[in-house]
């Protein structure tokens, strides 16, 4: 029995060491992160509205979306800038969906994605996300949107965020969400 005890409390020693030391180094780490992905959603939302736009953040969003930020420009309502991080087939796929007023999708950008090189990482493509501008609704695969040939998991985790995304304002009114923002009561 003695044997077999001290390489356990060896083992225990350095599996505790090493359990303190990263949660120190994700201590150390966890705001620059939080930083460097507000900032990665920020030039996603001037990648999909353009520069010079203002942005509210609004504090009632529902479960399955990270953020909402209404976006103007010179006062005119553009729209919403919903964050949502569908499950894909290598990891989380983070985008930010541009919406506009009449709830269409203004433009897509994806700002992280572990998905397989050349197939699933397809999906973060200019062209491929075009496809999605102009629509609304329930958007379906095969109908709507055509998925990514070798890439369908990934496909259907984009179309998941749209339609998330969607679902995040269908009863919203950017308008009305921006004067609120304004003050404060969001």
């Amino acid at each position: 029995m003695k044997k077999y005890l001290k390489p356990a409390l060896v083992l225990f020693a350095v599996c505790a060491a090493t359990a303190l030391i990263l949660a120190a180094v994700n201590a150390l780490t966890a705001k620059k992160i939080a930083e460097n992905q507000s900032a990665a959603e920020t030039e996603a939302v001037y990648a999909v509205f353009g520069d010079g736009v203002e942005c509210a953040e609004l504090s009632d969003i529902p479960d399955g979306v990270k953020r909402i930020v209404v976006v103007s420009r010179g006062g005119e309502v553009l729209g919403w800038c919903v964050s949502v991080s569908p499950s894909g087939f290598g990891g989380n796929i983070d985008m930010v969906v541009g919406i506009s007023p009449d709830k269409k999708i203004v433009g897509i950008s994806i700002t992280a994605l572990s998905e397989t090189p050349g197939l699933g990482s397809r999906v973060a493509e200019a062209q491929y996300l075009a496809g999605y501008e102009g629509l609304g609704g329930d958007i379906k695969l095969g109908a709507d949107i055509d998925a990514i040939s070798g890439a369908t998991i990934s496909s259907r985790s984009v179309l998941t965020g749209v339609n998330r995304a969607l679902d995040a304002v269908s009863g919203r009114d950017a308008r009305q969400d921006a004067a609120a923002a304004q003050r404060g009561g969001q």
